[in-house]
């Protein structure tokens, strides 16, 4: 009876964490992107905290399945086949 119980709470933290990941993730891309161009922004930790609760909500509200899904499926083929170009796009590294 617990096992019904422990699984589906294990694979929604998962999956929250997943969200918190990329969205840390954006703000790393974001940040290098902007960086290149203007040399004056400043690496915030908080921001980059923020980011990842953002991210958060979008893997963890059902709503956003939608657009988390296909995008985790797209990373998940690019990362199987070794498409190193791919990687580093908009696309990609967006949340």
């Amino acid at each position: 009876m617990r096992l019904k119980k422990i699984i589906p709470l294990t694979l929604y933290a998962s999956w929250s964490i997943l969200g918190f990941k990329r969205g840390m993730d954006t703000y790393d891309f974001k940040y290098n992107k902007n960086h290149e161009k203007f040399n004056k922004k400043i690496y915030l930790y908080s921001d980059k905290m923020i980011y990842g609760v953002v991210g958060m909500f979008f893997y963890i509200l059902p709503w956003f399945c939608l657009i988390t899904i296909p995008k985790e499926i797209y990373r998940l083929e690019v990362n199987l086949r070794g498409i190193e170009d791919e990687k580093q796009t908009d696309y990609y590294k967006g949340l």
